[in-house]
């Protein structure tokens, strides 16, 4: 090593400094947030249902949106695919990712990827922001998404696009790294979603909202675990811990017949079939199996317990 003297730089440790100190100078006056008292009545839930094709994603976000209204809450349904058919009959506020652009000319044509990436971006961005806590004088009570698997597949059409998909210095194409963002937008978009329903926002005059999510779901064999229907590298693995309630939607033979049913904690699927799930809800609150399974009342439930009331589980 040579003798030079250490470089000094503004704002720095300089040599023999503690281990650990805090920089100071200028661009390092940040200070702590005021420390508040948590409300409980600001507390909204955060809830993730994943189930395969058929077992009711959709019908339980109805049943949530039937549950708000009765309060006179409305309801955004972020809809990235046209299947709002079943929702139809209860009027719910749609938010169409989907929706045509205006050409020159004033013709309509599709949005391209990025530019429905843009929109999904943009969205993610105003809801941190505190909009679409109401609308026409309206109070929202819920953003649903239906589903994040197709908003997924909205952030893999951009990234893989050309023009954004990475490129090495030999020329190729890198879809590895591309992958990598995939996993990180969605991440960050459905971390979004999570802050939007805690308290955290009390501190800009930001009114919670509750938050709903359906996602497919698929065997992983080499795993042997049920993972969700998502592209990218992480965002499969991190999507449980961007929910505080994770519901795994089944059919399943119960007396002689077949019922809808929501796990509340993970399990095992029997013989032939095989495969580990994930599913998660504050302790002791619910069954491990709720059989016909509405939304609305559990809803409610969670409301109640983040309140401290004594709640029946449902």
């Amino acid at each position: 090593m040579s003798g030079a003297p250490p470089l000094k730089m503004p704002g720095m440790p300089g040599a023999g400094a503690r281990l650990g100190a805090i920089p100071t100078g200028p661009g390092n006056q940040t200070e702590l947030p005021e420390i508040y008292t948590a409300d409980p009545g600001d507390a909204q839930p955060a809830i993730c249902l994943i189930g395969d094709s058929g077992t009711g994603k959709t019908e339980q976000l109805k049943r949530l949106i039937a549950h708000l209204s009765t309060r006179n809450l409305a309801t955004i349904v972020v809809a990235a695919e046209s299947k709002q058919q079943i929702l139809a009959s209860l009027r719910p506020l749609v938010l169409p990712i989907n929706a045509p652009m205006k050409a020159p000319g004033g013709a309509l044509r599709p949005p391209t990827p990025t530019e429905k990436y843009n929109r999904l971006m943009r969205f993610r961005d105003d809801l941190k922001a505190g909009k679409f806590r109401e609308h026409a004088g309206r109070k929202v009570g819920a953003i649903a998404f239906d589903g994040l698997m197709e908003l997924g597949d909205i952030v893999k059409g951009h990234r893989m696009s050309p023009g954004v998909l990475p490129v090495d210095k030999d020329g190729s194409q890198n879809t590895w790294a591309a992958f990598d963002r995939i996993g990180n937008d969605l991440i960050d978009m459905m971390a979004s979603f999570k802050e939007a329903a805690s308290d955290s926002g009390k501190a800009y005059g930001i009114e919670p909202i509750a938050i709903a999510a359906t996602c497919g779901e698929i065997l992983n064999t080499k795993t042997g675990r049920f993972a969700p229907i998502l592209p990218g590298n992480q965002a499969p693995d991190k999507l449980h811990y961007q929910f505080e309630m994770v519901l795994r939607l089944a059919i399943e033979p119960i007396d002689g017949g077949v019922q809808y049913v929501a796990h509340t904690i993970g399990g095992e699927t029997p013989y032939p079939n095989m495969g580990r799930w994930s599913a998660k809800a504050p302790g002791g609150l619910f069954e491990a199996k709720i059989v016909n399974p509405n939304l609305g009342e559990i809803y409610e439930t969670l409301l109640t317990y983040y309140r401290g009331e004594p709640a029946k589980g449902v």
